[in-house]
C-alpha cells in the first residue's frame, strides 16, 4: 500500500517498520477471511515485532488473557477493510510510548480489558468503509 504525502513514516528512508507491516497484514488477512465477522473483535500483537497468533477474540479481555505478558502486547479492535500500515505504525508507536511511560492499557482483571485507543483513520479509509457499508446494506 502506498502512503500519501502526509504520511510521516512513508517519507522516512526506512519507511514503515516491519512490525507495522505485520500488524497491517494480519488485520487485512482477518478481514479477507472473516469479513464482517471480525469487525469489533480484537487481535493481540507483540510490541517488539508485531507478531500475532492470528486468533481473533470477542473481547479485549479475552485477547489479553491469551498472551504470556499483557504489557508486552498491543490490542487492536478490528474494523472493516483491516488496517493500513500507517494506522498500524501510529497504534504501535502510541502503545509503545504509553507502556514506556507507565500507562496500563491492558488489564486482565477489568471487565473491558482496560482503556482503549481510538484508531485514527484517514479520509480514504472512511470512504472505503462507507462503500463497504453501502454494499452490505444492498445500496
Amino acid at each position: 500500500m502506498t502512503c500519501g504525502q502526509a504520511c510521516r513514516y512513508g517519507r522516512r528512508p526506512q519507511g514503515h517498520s516491519d512490525a507495522a507491516k505485520r500488524i497491517s497484514d494480519a488485520a487485512r488477512t482477518a478481514w479477507t477471511f472473516r469479513g464482517w465477522d471480525c469487525v469489533g473483535r480484537w487481535m493481540s500483537f507483540r510490541l517488539s515485532d508485531g507478531v500475532t497468533n492470528h486468533d481473533v477474540y470477542d473481547t479485549k479481555r479475552d485477547a489479553i488473557r491469551h498472551v504470556d505478558n499483557e504489557l508486552r502486547y498491543c490490542y487492536i479492535k478490528l474494523h472493516p477493510q483491516g488496517m493500513s500500515v500507517c494506522e498500524a505504525e501510529i497504534m504501535l508507536e502510541f502503545t509503545r510510548k504509553a507502556v514506556d511511560a507507565g500507562f496500563r492499557l491492558a488489564d486482565p482483571d477489568s471487565a473491558t480489558g482496560g482503556p482503549d485507543i481510538i484508531p485514527r483513520i484517514g479520509h480514504v479509509d472512511v470512504f472505503a468503509q462507507l462503500r463497504a457499508l453501502t454494499r452490505k446494506a444492498g445500496g
